[in-house]
């Protein structure tokens, strides 16, 4: 997957070697603010990254900064126990809903789920044509009307239509523009009362679909979708295709919500799930040189800590000890301070058989050994 990201912030990363050709181990405080506007990352966040940073920074340094920026406090919406799983995908015109909806079934069949389409935008006919022939193309079933009927009933339809046939997946098309932004924020609210008649609880999972090369003018289309439904998730599309690609740092502060995939091509293999980590290693690999890869805590001997590979009991030992010392768990990688909300970076030092809480300047805080995580002291 790492190879894919790549590919899709191929023009951000030509971007940054632009404005600074020569690859380096440390890099001044100017020169990083200037780097961070040419790849869109917004200023007033910049000028947060920045402030929090020495006058010269390595790469472990930035590192700690721009992975705080996709830690916080928000459950990602995973199918469990739904079924059907139903997904209503919003986004105005032009953002990639059509093809992306197009991706997420394939992705879903690739899994051995089975996928109905609801073609919801029934203000364009365009849309609902679009939408029958990738159907057609990737041979799932579509519940579809005539252009200007109520698209409320569609989802209704094709909620009803995947209980009966017992589908695993619902994926629920909207329009992007009405004559009014109001008109769409009220048949929008309307949809998602009328999926719940359909299926309490439904739907599942509200997505918003963000074009990359909008860059952070994106974060004003998303406020407004939030304000109308209350998105749970985004997916960008077309990083592939704009040097804006530090705008997901500037979304992910703003918005705080789940970036479940991003879409770095035209083949549906190409709408990837989004990872932090390798998204910012991405960034820095275009910044620092590579024998400063080295000293990043996730290679070699010393790297990141996978809770998931603990035994349960391991986990739950480690959650109170980190309890004790003053830590909320944010995710697998990374703790927060409860007393003054500091976030900090979570690793394993095999060689010393050490779990290790980081500083933003790498120097341990907390340990805990192998030893403790058995004990039931």
């Amino acid at each position: 997957m790492f190879g894919f990201l790549k590919k899709g912030l191929k023009k951000t990363v030509e971007a940054i070697q632009s404005t600074a050709p020569a690859k380096r181990d440390r890099i001044g405080k100017e020169e990083l603010e200037e780097l961070l506007l040419e790849a869109d990352v917004s200023y007033d966040l910049v000028e947060k990254i920045v402030d929090s940073l020495p006058e010269k920074v390595n790469r472990t340094q930035l590192y700690n900064t721009l992975i705080s920026l996709f830690i916080y406090r928000v459950d990602k919406i995973e199918p469990e126990g739904q079924k059907p799983f139903v997904e209503l995908i919003v986004g105005v015109n032009g953002a990639g809903k059509t093809t992306t909806i197009a991706k997420l079934a394939q992705r879903y069949k690739g899994e051995g789920k089975t996928v109905l389409l609801g073609a919801a935008d029934t203000f364009r006919a365009a849309a609902i044509e679009q939408l029958k022939t990738w159907a057609e193309k990737i041979d799932v079933p579509i519940v579809y009307t005539k252009q200007g009927h109520d698209p409320s009933a569609v989802a209704f339809d094709a909620i009803s239509s995947a209980k009966a046939k017992g589908i695993d997946r619902v994926i629920i098309d909207t329009a992007g523009r009405l004559h009014t932004q109001t008109n769409l924020a009220e048949e929008l609210k309307k949809i998602v009362r009328v999926c719940h008649k359909a299926m309490e609880g439904a739907p599942h999972r509200k997505i918003l679909i963000l074009d990359g090369t909008q860059g952070n003018s994106a974060i004003n289309q998303a406020r407004a979708f939030n304000e109308m439904i209350e998105i749970d998730g985004i997916i960008i599309t077309k990083l592939d295709g704009t040097a804006k690609g530090g705008a997901l740092f500037s979304i992910a502060e703003e918005l705080k919500l789940p970036i479940y995939f991003v879409g770095v091509g035209e083949k549906a293999e190409d709408l990837i799930p989004f990872d932090p980590k390798e998204f910012v290693d991405t960034i820095l690999d275009a910044i620092f040189i590579e024998e400063e890869r080295e000293s990043v805590p996730s290679s070699g001997k010393t790297h990141n800590v996978d809770l998931h590979a603990l035994t349960d009991a391991q986990r739950k030992k480690l959650e109170a000890l980190l309890d004790r010392d003053g830590f909320d768990l944010l995710s697998k990688h990374f703790v927060s301070e409860r007393t003054g909300g500091q976030t900090y970076r979570l690793r394993i030092d095999e060689s010393a058989g050490k779990i290790e809480v980081l500083g933003s300047d790498g120097a341990v805080l907390k340990s805990y050994s192998a030893e403790d995580l058995e004990t039931d002291g």
